[in-house]
């Protein structure tokens, strides 16, 4: 092992910590507004969060950018179920707070061969803080509802021969059915913030080791977080 796989990278920085609103050691900092919304459109699924006359509710939904700004700037839109307790929720504007999160890995000492730390775990997230708009237009709520499939569609690979579905193969009476089932809203961004925990204080030898185990690993998070790393590796070089 050379001596440059026991000093850490270039992405290592300091434990001080940067988030505004959440945990985020600089080591991890994710603030690149452009990123964060490319991360958004990739794992477009959320948590969503929200406090309404003193309940507490949360539920998942779907969130595509919107088409436009909403409020004062960059924005998301969704829909969920009607009968959803949240919907009524979105029709009074609540404030919310949604969380995104892709797959994520635990990282073991058995990786480690610089510095014998203790086991942590390694994920991506995306948090977003702002207010719902609610959508009450039939028109708008099937355009969201068609833009949402078609973004899903395009990032869900396709078996051979199959074909990307549309809302446009359900027939005039199915559709008018689900606009009655549905909430869209739009939602407008009043801060977001993310957290890339991905192992950027270790060694470069560490960093090596901890991805030919993930890499050893039969799940999806272990592979994500395991590629995400030697993405980071690359980008640094030596």
């Amino acid at each position: 092992m050379g001596s440059g796989d026991n000093e850490p990278t270039a992405l290592a920085r300091t434990w001080d910590d940067v988030g505004r609103q959440g945990f985020v050691p600089a080591h991890y900092e994710f603030a690149d507004e452009g990123a964060l919304y490319d991360y958004i459109a990739a794992h477009p699924v959320a948590q969503v969060f929200t406090t309404h006359d003193g309940d507490m509710h949360v539920t998942t939904a779907p969130f595509i950018h919107a088409r436009g700004t909403v409020g004062a700037g960059r924005g998301l839109s969704g829909h969920i179920a009607g009968r959803n307790t949240l919907a009524a929720v979105i029709r009074a504007g609540a404030d919310a707070l949604l969380r995104f999160e892709s797959p994520g890995a635990y990282i073991s000492p058995r990786w480690f061969r610089v510095n014998n730390t203790a086991a942590t775990y390694s994920y991506v997230s995306v948090t977003v803080r702002g207010r719902f708009v609610p959508v009450l237009d039939a028109g708008e709520t099937a355009l969201i509802l068609a833009r949402t499939t078609d973004h899903l569609e395009a990032i869900t690979p396709l078996a051979p021969g199959e074909e990307a579905w549309s809302m446009a193969s359900l027939s005039e009476a199915q559709m008018e059915r689900y606009l009655t089932m549905v909430q869209a809203f739009h939602f407008e961004v009043t801060h977001i913030e993310g957290i890339a925990r991905l192992n950027q204080e270790k060694a470069r030898g560490d960093m090596a080791s901890i991805i030919a185990g993930l890499r050893a690993q039969d799940s999806a998070g272990s592979r994500h977080i395991a590629k995400l790393m030697q993405a980071n590796l690359d980008r640094v070089g030596s």
